[in-house]
């Protein structure tokens, strides 16, 4: 008996604070988000050494009363929930009333706010109120945390490096922008300036101010709907992508989320057209009925369950792959390549640099101005009016190319995978296949474990139009073989397809099967490198690489065409400035 107490208010909010204030960029989402709630249009946050000294944010929002100034600092005290059912209907951010005060808990935060009537000043240190007092401040409110974790060094130790601290604060403050285009943001660091959006309302417009004019002109405007979802957004093409998956930036009903599965369909629509280890540049915001979701799955509420997933992923992939097969994603060459992002993110420094040497290049660069209110995406067009003639082969490799204005570059074997690949693929998707008998059969001897899997999946294989027998001990003779099979090449084309079926780890799947069959016949079967081709072919190959559905990749995708437009040529030459 007596072993068991009932912890006291203050140990129990500093337990707290470690689902709320994991790192510096914690503290600044709840606190912007509350000003974000608070129907704030602009937005300062300033930190002092990275955040670890001071994080100040200012908004301009409605502000509050004494009562509530106080209130607010009261573990489980939120305006946003009233009743039981308001759980399941939260349409603003913030915390759920309990990041306040488990970050008051763990700091010194002193909050001056107005809400136009009077104004209050109230300091809290480690959780306990010390003052409170009425003054006159500008309407709207202002947080200052000091000294974070002064009361449990523990945690504090487990802080990132500075750098990796001011880091992920950019990073949250980039998406907190993108989410909300008609709010004015600024971010300053040791009363520098990193970051300013404009709080236009046009989303484009703050994809131009955070990642600059070489990202924004190849980003591609998505929206559509269906009973259950509304999607918008933009969207990179071909010609800009990542190395990682953070800038693939989710919003629903306006919220920053991360899905797994989100990313997964997104991924997927760029499937052929991206290679394997690139990811798009996606600000997508997905609108629905709070219904609809579940954002109480995880304590900041940055994954979401959906239901209804399927008609979601339906809606999704069809949006995105659409804009990217209606858009020329031939990639231009640029003499003068402009900055991707408007500052310079730093290298990782050493630790035993001071704060102020780690932040030297932290520096925020005015980006390309650009009249948003006229401006027009023109990439849309029909390739079928496209009319490019060759001109002659360098290194065996590359077709060179032009029409009235363009020069092009062509990657003879990567053209080659691509036309052979929707062949084949279309050719796959036939509910009949055309056979032909051999007039010499194979014979395909496989280890036993092999066999039985073949022989497991010899519907398969007669359904894609090849037929066989058993022929000795673990030993296949074929045939019969499809038609659309390369000529010469029939023999290695059935090992290929026997292999795949071999070594198809995944859960069966036959669109995925049938992809994944497309590309491997593609890539053995096409034109290699350092292979001449006549004038004729030449033509022949783009006549029939610009009849693709998407003729701008290989399916691995690498660039099948490039374009050197006059102008730039011209500029490579001196021919202008």
């Amino acid at each position: 008996m007596g072993r068991i107490k009932i912890m006291d208010e203050i140990l129990s909010n500093k337990i707290a604070a470690g689902e709320v204030v994991e790192r510096i960029s914690s503290v600044v989402k709840e606190l912007v988000e509350n000003s974000i709630d608070a129907k704030s249009n602009e937005i300062k946050i300033e930190l002092q050494g990275a955040g670890t000294k001071e994080i100040k944010v200012t908004d301009n929002g409605e502000g509050m009363d004494e009562e509530d100034a106080i209130l607010a600092f009261t573990p489980h005290a939120t305006s946003k929930i009233k009743t039981e059912n308001d759980l399941f209907f939260i349409n603003t951010l913030g915390f759920r009333g309990e990041a306040l005060a488990s970050i008051a808990s763990v700091s010194e935060v002193t909050l001056t706010t107005n809400n136009g009537l009077e104004g209050t000043k109230v300091y809290i240190k480690g959780g306990k109120l010390i003052s409170s007092e009425k003054g006159n401040w500008n309407k709207g409110t202002t947080v200052s945390v000091k000294n974070l974790f002064y009361n449990t060094p523990a945690r504090l130790k487990f802080l990132k490096s500075m750098i990796t601290e001011l880091n992920n604060v950019v990073s949250l403050v980039e998406k907190l922008s993108l989410a909300n285009p008609h709010i004015s943001f600024s971010l300053y660091s040791d009363n520098r300036l990193v970051l300013r959006t404009s709080g236009s309302g046009n989303l484009l417009k703050v994809i131009h101010e955070i990642y600059g004019y070489n990202v924004s002109k190849n980003m591609l405007e998505v929206k559509g709907e269906n009973l259950d979802y509304e999607i918008n957004g933009y969207i990179s093409n071909i010609n800009i992508n990542k190395s990682n998956k953070n800038s693939m930036i989710t919003l629903v009903n306006s919220r920053i989320v991360e899905n797994s599965y989100v990313n997964k369909i997104i991924k997927e629509a760029y499937h052929t057209v991206l290679a394997e280890n690139k990811y798009p540049i996606v600000i997508l915001n997905i609108n629905t009925d709070p219904t609809l979701i579940d954002v109480n799955i995880h304590p900041t509420k940055q994954d979401i369950k959906f239901s209804k997933i399927d008609t979601l992923e339906e809606l999704l992939f069809r949006i995105i792959k659409d804009k990217l097969y209606k858009v020329d994603n031939r990639y231009i060459v640029e003499h003068s390549v402009k900055e991707e992002i408007n500052y310079e993110r730093p290298v990782e420094a050493k630790k035993t640099f001071k704060i102020e040497e780690e932040i030297e290049n932290y520096t925020y660069v005015e980006q390309e101005a650009i009249d948003f209110e006229k401006y027009e995406q023109t990439n849309e067009y029909n390739k079928d009016e496209v009319i490019i003639h060759a001109v002659g082969l360098a290194l065996g490799t590359y077709l060179f190319a032009n029409d009235e204005e363009n020069v092009y570059m062509v990657d003879i074997h990567a053209a080659n995978e691509r036309i052979n690949y929707e062949r084949y693929l279309e050719k796959l998707k036939q509910e009949k296949t055309s056979t032909t008998s051999m007039l010499i059969p194979i014979n395909i001897e496989l280890p036993l474990n092999e066999y039985n899997t073949v022989m497991m999946h010899k519907k398969l294989l007669n359904d894609l139009g090849i037929a066989f027998e058993e022929f000795g001990i673990n030993t296949l003779r074929v045939t019969e073989h499809p038609t659309w099979l390369k000529s010469g090449y029939e023999e290695e084309s059935i090992r290929k397809i026997i292999d795949l079926i071999i070594n198809y780890n995944e859960k069966f799947d036959r669109v995925k099967f049938n992809d994944k069959l497309a590309m491997t016949l593609a890539c053995k079967m096409s034109v290699k490198a350092n292979t001449n081709i006549s004038y004729n072919e030449q033509e022949e190959l783009l006549k029939r690489l610009f009849m693709c559905e998407f003729p701008y990749t290989c399916p691995h995708g690498r660039p099948t065409i490039i374009k050197y437009t006059k102008y730039e040529l011209e500029k490579l030459f001196k021919r202008v400035v």
